[in-house]
Protein backbone atom coordinates (compact mmCIF):
# COMPACT_ATOMS: atom_id res chain seq x y z
CA UNK A 1 0.00 0.00 0.00
CA UNK A 2 1.11 3.53 -0.74
CA UNK A 3 1.92 5.54 2.35
CA UNK A 4 0.10 8.81 1.64
CA UNK A 5 1.49 10.47 4.80
CA UNK A 6 5.07 9.79 3.75
CA UNK A 7 4.37 11.17 0.27
CA UNK A 8 2.81 14.34 1.71
CA UNK A 9 5.69 14.74 4.15
CA UNK A 10 8.18 14.35 1.30
CA UNK A 11 6.34 16.93 -0.79
CA UNK A 12 6.24 19.39 2.13
CA UNK A 13 9.92 18.81 2.83
CA UNK A 14 10.76 19.39 -0.84
CA UNK A 15 8.68 22.58 -0.84
CA UNK A 16 10.37 23.85 2.31
CA UNK A 17 13.79 23.07 0.87
CA UNK A 18 12.92 24.81 -2.39
CA UNK A 19 11.53 27.85 -0.60
CA UNK A 20 14.61 28.05 1.65
CA UNK A 21 16.89 27.86 -1.38
CA UNK A 22 14.90 30.59 -3.13
CA UNK A 23 14.93 32.77 0.01
CA UNK A 24 18.67 32.26 0.53
CA UNK A 25 19.36 33.12 -3.11
CA UNK A 26 17.12 36.18 -2.85
CA UNK A 27 18.86 37.35 0.33
CA UNK A 28 22.24 36.75 -1.27
CA UNK A 29 21.19 38.73 -4.34
CA UNK A 30 19.89 41.57 -2.16
CA UNK A 31 23.15 41.63 -0.20
CA UNK A 32 25.16 41.70 -3.39
CA UNK A 33 22.96 44.49 -4.70
CA UNK A 34 23.40 46.41 -1.44
CA UNK A 35 27.18 45.97 -1.52
CA UNK A 36 27.23 47.07 -5.15
CA UNK A 37 25.14 50.17 -4.35
CA UNK A 38 27.36 51.06 -1.38
CA UNK A 39 30.44 50.63 -3.58
CA UNK A 40 28.95 52.91 -6.23
CA UNK A 41 28.14 55.57 -3.61
CA UNK A 42 31.67 55.36 -2.16
CA UNK A 43 33.16 55.67 -5.65
CA UNK A 44 30.98 58.71 -6.35
CA UNK A 45 32.13 60.36 -3.13
CA UNK A 46 35.77 59.52 -3.88
CA UNK A 47 35.49 60.99 -7.36
CA UNK A 48 33.78 64.06 -5.91
CA UNK A 49 36.51 64.61 -3.32
CA UNK A 50 39.22 64.05 -5.94
CA UNK A 51 37.63 66.69 -8.14
CA UNK A 52 37.37 69.06 -5.18
CA UNK A 53 40.98 68.46 -4.11
CA UNK A 54 42.30 68.95 -7.65
CA UNK A 55 40.24 72.11 -8.01
CA UNK A 56 41.59 73.40 -4.71
CA UNK A 57 45.17 72.68 -5.80
CA UNK A 58 44.67 74.51 -9.08
CA UNK A 59 42.97 77.46 -7.41
CA UNK A 60 45.66 77.65 -4.72
CA UNK A 61 48.22 78.52 -7.40
CA UNK A 62 46.53 81.84 -8.12
CA UNK A 63 44.61 82.78 -4.96
CA UNK A 64 47.62 83.67 -2.71
CA UNK A 65 48.73 86.31 -5.20
CA UNK A 66 45.19 87.67 -5.29
CA UNK A 67 44.93 87.69 -1.48
CA UNK A 68 48.31 89.42 -1.11
CA UNK A 69 47.00 92.42 -3.06
CA UNK A 70 44.06 93.09 -0.73
CA UNK A 71 45.38 91.85 2.63
CA UNK A 72 46.46 94.75 4.92
CA UNK A 73 50.15 94.80 5.84
CA UNK A 74 49.46 94.93 9.58
CA UNK A 75 47.18 91.90 9.42
CA UNK A 76 49.71 90.06 7.26
CA UNK A 77 52.56 90.77 9.68
CA UNK A 78 50.47 89.66 12.68
CA UNK A 79 49.48 86.48 10.91
CA UNK A 80 53.09 85.77 9.95
CA UNK A 81 54.14 86.27 13.58
CA UNK A 82 51.44 83.81 14.70
CA UNK A 83 52.77 81.27 12.19
CA UNK A 84 56.31 81.76 13.51
CA UNK A 85 55.15 81.25 17.10
CA UNK A 86 53.29 78.08 16.05
CA UNK A 87 56.27 76.73 14.11
CA UNK A 88 54.29 76.50 10.85
CA UNK A 89 56.31 77.08 7.70
CA UNK A 90 53.66 78.88 5.68
CA UNK A 91 52.88 82.45 4.75
CA UNK A 92 49.82 84.36 5.85
CA UNK A 93 48.61 84.57 2.25
CA UNK A 94 48.70 80.79 1.91
CA UNK A 95 46.76 80.24 5.15
CA UNK A 96 44.10 82.81 4.25
CA UNK A 97 43.79 81.36 0.73
CA UNK A 98 43.36 77.77 1.99
CA UNK A 99 40.82 78.91 4.57
CA UNK A 100 38.89 80.91 1.97
CA UNK A 101 38.66 78.00 -0.48
CA UNK A 102 37.64 75.41 2.10
CA UNK A 103 35.15 77.76 3.77
CA UNK A 104 33.36 78.21 0.44
CA UNK A 105 33.41 74.46 -0.27
CA UNK A 106 32.11 73.55 3.21
CA UNK A 107 29.43 76.26 3.05
CA UNK A 108 28.19 74.98 -0.33
CA UNK A 109 28.11 71.37 0.92
CA UNK A 110 26.24 72.41 4.10
CA UNK A 111 23.76 74.40 2.02
CA UNK A 112 23.12 71.42 -0.31
CA UNK A 113 22.58 69.12 2.69
CA UNK A 114 20.11 71.63 4.16
CA UNK A 115 18.27 71.78 0.82
CA UNK A 116 18.05 67.98 0.70
CA UNK A 117 16.63 67.98 4.24
CA UNK A 118 13.82 70.25 2.99
CA UNK A 119 14.18 72.93 5.67
CA UNK A 120 13.10 76.54 5.41
CA UNK A 121 15.16 78.98 3.29
CA UNK A 122 16.16 80.92 6.43
CA UNK A 123 17.58 77.76 8.03
CA UNK A 124 19.47 76.97 4.81
CA UNK A 125 21.15 80.38 4.86
CA UNK A 126 21.95 80.12 8.58
CA UNK A 127 23.50 76.64 8.12
CA UNK A 128 25.66 77.83 5.23
CA UNK A 129 26.75 80.92 7.17
CA UNK A 130 27.62 78.92 10.30
CA UNK A 131 29.62 76.43 8.22
CA UNK A 132 31.47 79.29 6.49
CA UNK A 133 32.37 81.00 9.78
CA UNK A 134 33.33 77.70 11.47
CA UNK A 135 36.03 77.07 8.89
CA UNK A 136 37.47 80.55 9.51
CA UNK A 137 37.62 79.92 13.26
CA UNK A 138 39.56 76.66 12.91
CA UNK A 139 42.97 77.95 11.63
CA UNK A 140 43.23 80.61 14.34
CA UNK A 141 42.27 78.08 17.01
CA UNK A 142 44.81 75.57 15.71
CA UNK A 143 47.54 78.22 15.61
CA UNK A 144 46.76 79.19 19.21
CA UNK A 145 46.93 75.54 20.30
CA UNK A 146 50.21 74.98 18.49
CA UNK A 147 51.66 78.17 19.98
CA UNK A 148 50.67 77.17 23.52
CA UNK A 149 51.90 73.60 23.13
CA UNK A 150 55.22 74.85 21.77
CA UNK A 151 55.58 77.33 24.63
CA UNK A 152 54.74 74.66 27.23
CA UNK A 153 57.30 72.28 25.73
CA UNK A 154 59.94 75.01 25.97
CA UNK A 155 59.03 76.08 29.51
CA UNK A 156 59.10 72.48 30.71
CA UNK A 157 62.76 71.94 29.78
CA UNK A 158 64.00 75.51 30.17
CA UNK A 159 65.23 75.15 33.81
CA UNK A 160 67.26 72.07 32.88
CA UNK A 161 68.73 73.78 29.82
CA UNK A 162 69.73 76.88 31.78
CA UNK A 163 71.32 74.75 34.48
CA UNK A 164 73.26 72.79 31.85
CA UNK A 165 74.49 75.97 30.15
CA UNK A 166 75.58 77.36 33.53
CA UNK A 167 77.52 74.20 34.33
CA UNK A 168 79.20 74.24 30.93
CA UNK A 169 80.28 77.86 31.37
CA UNK A 170 81.45 77.16 34.93
CA UNK A 171 83.94 74.56 33.68
CA UNK A 172 85.42 77.03 31.19
CA UNK A 173 83.46 76.53 27.96
CA UNK A 174 82.87 79.46 25.63
CA UNK A 175 79.35 80.76 25.09
CA UNK A 176 79.12 79.00 21.71
CA UNK A 177 80.28 75.61 23.04
CA UNK A 178 78.08 75.91 26.14
CA UNK A 179 75.01 76.64 24.05
CA UNK A 180 75.76 74.00 21.41
CA UNK A 181 76.34 71.23 23.96
CA UNK A 182 73.03 72.10 25.65
CA UNK A 183 71.07 71.85 22.39
CA UNK A 184 70.10 68.21 22.77
CA UNK A 185 67.35 66.65 20.60
CA UNK A 186 65.22 65.70 23.62
CA UNK A 187 64.73 69.39 24.38
CA UNK A 188 62.52 69.76 21.30
CA UNK A 189 61.87 73.26 19.89
CA UNK A 190 64.19 74.90 22.44
CA UNK A 191 67.13 72.86 21.14
CA UNK A 192 66.56 74.17 17.62
CA UNK A 193 66.38 77.77 18.86
CA UNK A 194 69.55 77.35 20.93
CA UNK A 195 71.35 75.99 17.87
CA UNK A 196 70.22 79.04 15.91
CA UNK A 197 71.56 81.30 18.69
CA UNK A 198 74.90 79.49 18.65
CA UNK A 199 75.12 79.78 14.85
CA UNK A 200 74.26 83.48 15.05
CA UNK A 201 77.11 84.11 17.51
CA UNK A 202 79.54 82.52 15.02
CA UNK A 203 78.47 84.97 12.31
CA UNK A 204 79.39 87.95 14.52
CA UNK A 205 75.96 88.73 15.99
CA UNK A 206 76.20 89.66 19.69
CA UNK A 207 74.92 87.04 22.11
CA UNK A 208 72.35 89.47 23.54
CA UNK A 209 70.84 90.16 20.12
CA UNK A 210 70.74 86.45 19.30
CA UNK A 211 68.93 85.71 22.56
CA UNK A 212 66.38 88.46 21.88
CA UNK A 213 65.80 86.97 18.42
CA UNK A 214 65.03 83.62 20.06
CA UNK A 215 62.16 85.19 22.02
CA UNK A 216 60.61 86.35 18.73
CA UNK A 217 60.20 82.70 17.67
CA UNK A 218 58.63 81.32 20.87
CA UNK A 219 55.74 83.03 22.65
CA UNK A 220 56.72 82.30 26.22
CA UNK A 221 56.71 84.79 29.08
CA UNK A 222 59.14 82.66 31.06
CA UNK A 223 61.61 82.52 28.20
CA UNK A 224 61.34 86.27 27.60
CA UNK A 225 61.81 87.01 31.29
CA UNK A 226 64.80 84.67 31.51
CA UNK A 227 66.43 86.32 28.50
CA UNK A 228 65.91 89.78 30.00
CA UNK A 229 67.50 88.69 33.28
CA UNK A 230 70.45 87.14 31.41
CA UNK A 231 71.01 90.32 29.40
CA UNK A 232 70.78 92.49 32.52
CA UNK A 233 73.25 90.24 34.31
CA UNK A 234 75.69 90.41 31.40
CA UNK A 235 75.43 94.21 31.14
CA UNK A 236 75.89 94.68 34.89
CA UNK A 237 79.03 92.56 34.83
CA UNK A 238 77.63 89.72 36.90
CA UNK A 239 78.78 86.11 36.78
CA UNK A 240 76.67 84.60 33.98
CA UNK A 241 76.78 80.96 35.23
CA UNK A 242 75.54 82.11 38.65
CA UNK A 243 72.77 84.15 37.01
CA UNK A 244 71.66 81.20 34.88
CA UNK A 245 71.66 78.82 37.85
CA UNK A 246 69.61 81.28 39.93
CA UNK A 247 67.06 81.64 37.15
CA UNK A 248 66.87 77.85 36.85
CA UNK A 249 66.24 77.45 40.58
CA UNK A 250 63.52 80.12 40.57
CA UNK A 251 61.78 78.51 37.59
CA UNK A 252 61.78 75.10 39.30
CA UNK A 253 60.22 76.65 42.39
CA UNK A 254 57.59 78.35 40.24
CA UNK A 255 56.87 75.06 38.45
CA UNK A 256 56.36 73.28 41.77
CA UNK A 257 53.98 76.02 42.94
CA UNK A 258 51.95 75.77 39.73
CA UNK A 259 51.82 72.00 40.12
CA UNK A 260 50.56 72.40 43.69
CA UNK A 261 47.92 74.91 42.56
CA UNK A 262 46.80 72.53 39.81
CA UNK A 263 46.39 69.77 42.40
CA UNK A 264 44.35 72.03 44.67
CA UNK A 265 42.00 73.09 41.86
CA UNK A 266 41.43 69.52 40.65
CA UNK A 267 38.42 69.22 42.99
CA UNK A 268 36.79 72.24 41.33
CA UNK A 269 37.48 70.78 37.89
CA UNK A 270 35.92 67.46 38.91
CA UNK A 271 32.84 69.25 40.24
CA UNK A 272 32.41 71.14 36.96
CA UNK A 273 32.98 67.91 35.02
CA UNK A 274 30.32 66.11 37.08
CA UNK A 275 27.85 68.94 36.55
CA UNK A 276 28.45 68.89 32.79
CA UNK A 277 28.45 65.13 32.25
CA UNK A 278 25.93 63.86 34.81
CA UNK A 279 24.02 66.65 36.53
CA UNK A 280 22.83 68.73 33.58
CA UNK A 281 21.91 65.76 31.31
CA UNK A 282 20.00 64.10 34.17
CA UNK A 283 18.04 67.25 35.02
CA UNK A 284 17.14 67.91 31.39
CA UNK A 285 16.11 64.26 30.85
CA UNK A 286 13.86 64.31 33.93
CA UNK A 287 12.36 67.66 32.91
CA UNK A 288 11.66 66.32 29.43
CA UNK A 289 9.83 63.31 30.88
CA UNK A 290 7.67 65.56 33.09
CA UNK A 291 6.78 67.66 30.06
CA UNK A 292 5.90 64.48 28.13
CA UNK A 293 3.72 63.24 31.00
CA UNK A 294 1.85 66.51 31.51
CA UNK A 295 1.44 66.99 27.76
CA UNK A 296 -0.08 63.50 27.51
CA UNK A 297 -2.41 64.17 30.45
CA UNK A 298 -3.47 67.56 29.08
CA UNK A 299 -4.11 66.12 25.63
CA UNK A 300 -6.58 63.60 27.08
CA UNK A 301 -8.42 66.18 29.19
CA UNK A 302 -11.12 68.61 28.06
CA UNK A 303 -9.46 71.69 29.52
CA UNK A 304 -12.10 74.13 28.23
CA UNK A 305 -14.96 72.27 29.93
CA UNK A 306 -13.05 71.83 33.19
CA UNK A 307 -12.14 75.53 33.28
CA UNK A 308 -15.78 76.52 32.82
CA UNK A 309 -16.98 74.11 35.52
CA UNK A 310 -14.27 75.05 38.04
CA UNK A 311 -15.04 77.80 40.58
CA UNK A 312 -13.45 81.19 40.10
CA UNK A 313 -11.31 80.80 43.21
CA UNK A 314 -9.55 77.71 41.95
CA UNK A 315 -6.44 77.68 39.81
CA UNK A 316 -7.25 77.94 36.11
CA UNK A 317 -6.20 75.13 33.78
CA UNK A 318 -4.41 75.78 30.49
CA UNK A 319 -2.34 73.72 28.06
CA UNK A 320 1.46 73.68 28.42
CA UNK A 321 3.14 76.45 26.47
CA UNK A 322 6.30 74.30 25.99
CA UNK A 323 6.16 71.30 23.70
CA UNK A 324 8.40 68.24 24.21
CA UNK A 325 10.07 68.76 20.82
CA UNK A 326 10.95 72.37 21.64
CA UNK A 327 12.35 71.44 25.05
CA UNK A 328 14.36 68.59 23.49
CA UNK A 329 16.08 71.00 21.08
CA UNK A 330 16.51 73.54 23.89
CA UNK A 331 18.20 70.95 26.13
CA UNK A 332 20.61 69.89 23.37
CA UNK A 333 21.49 73.54 22.69
CA UNK A 334 22.09 74.32 26.36
CA UNK A 335 24.19 71.16 26.83
CA UNK A 336 26.30 72.11 23.80
CA UNK A 337 26.91 75.63 25.13
CA UNK A 338 27.61 74.35 28.66
CA UNK A 339 30.09 71.75 27.41
CA UNK A 340 31.83 74.35 25.23
CA UNK A 341 32.40 76.88 28.01
CA UNK A 342 32.93 74.15 30.62
CA UNK A 343 35.87 72.77 28.65
CA UNK A 344 37.38 76.26 28.43
CA UNK A 345 36.85 76.79 32.17
CA UNK A 346 38.52 73.50 33.07
CA UNK A 347 41.43 74.38 30.81
CA UNK A 348 41.71 77.71 32.64
CA UNK A 349 41.68 76.02 36.06
CA UNK A 350 44.28 73.39 35.13
CA UNK A 351 46.76 75.43 33.09
CA UNK A 352 45.77 79.06 33.48
CA UNK A 353 44.95 79.31 29.77
CA UNK A 354 41.46 78.78 28.36
CA UNK A 355 42.86 77.69 24.97
CA UNK A 356 44.19 74.53 26.62
CA UNK A 357 40.60 73.32 27.00
CA UNK A 358 39.75 73.56 23.28
CA UNK A 359 40.77 69.93 22.47
CA UNK A 360 38.32 68.72 25.14
CA UNK A 361 35.32 70.53 23.62
CA UNK A 362 34.32 67.73 21.15
CA UNK A 363 34.66 65.08 23.87
CA UNK A 364 32.61 67.06 26.39
CA UNK A 365 29.90 67.85 23.83
CA UNK A 366 29.56 64.25 22.61
CA UNK A 367 29.58 62.73 26.10
CA UNK A 368 27.15 65.27 27.57
CA UNK A 369 24.59 65.00 24.77
CA UNK A 370 25.10 61.22 24.56
CA UNK A 371 24.37 60.76 28.28
CA UNK A 372 21.28 62.97 27.90
CA UNK A 373 19.98 60.79 25.04
CA UNK A 374 20.63 57.58 26.98
CA UNK A 375 18.92 58.88 30.13
CA UNK A 376 16.00 60.16 28.05
CA UNK A 377 15.40 56.70 26.55
CA UNK A 378 15.83 54.96 29.93
CA UNK A 379 13.35 57.27 31.66
CA UNK A 380 10.98 57.00 28.72
CA UNK A 381 11.08 53.20 28.94
CA UNK A 382 10.49 53.37 32.71
CA UNK A 383 7.51 55.75 32.57
CA UNK A 384 5.99 54.10 29.51
CA UNK A 385 4.65 51.35 31.77
CA UNK A 386 2.53 53.99 33.54
CA UNK A 387 1.80 56.43 30.73
CA UNK A 388 1.39 56.05 26.97
CA UNK A 389 3.39 58.71 25.09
Amino acid sequence: MINIGAIVAGIIKALITGVSIIVSRLVSSLLQLLVWAVGIIIQIFLVFFKIVSKTVKIVMIYIPKFVARFMPKKSSSRMNQMLIYAGVEMTSEEVISITLVYSIVVAVIAYLIAVLMNVSPLIEIIVALVAFLSVWIMPFTLLSLLTNNRAEAVEKVLPEVLSMIAQNMAVGMTSYNALWSAARPEFGPLAVEIQDVAKATLTGIPLTDALVGMTNHIKSTKLSRSVRLIIQGMKSGGDLPVVLESISVDMRMEYNLRKQMSTETSAHALFILFALMIGAPLLFAVSLQFINIFSTIMSKMDITTLSMQAPQSMVSLSPLSITPDFFHMYAIGILFISAFFGALLIGMLRTGNAIAGVPNIPIFVVVSIGIFMVLKHLLNAFFSSFFIF
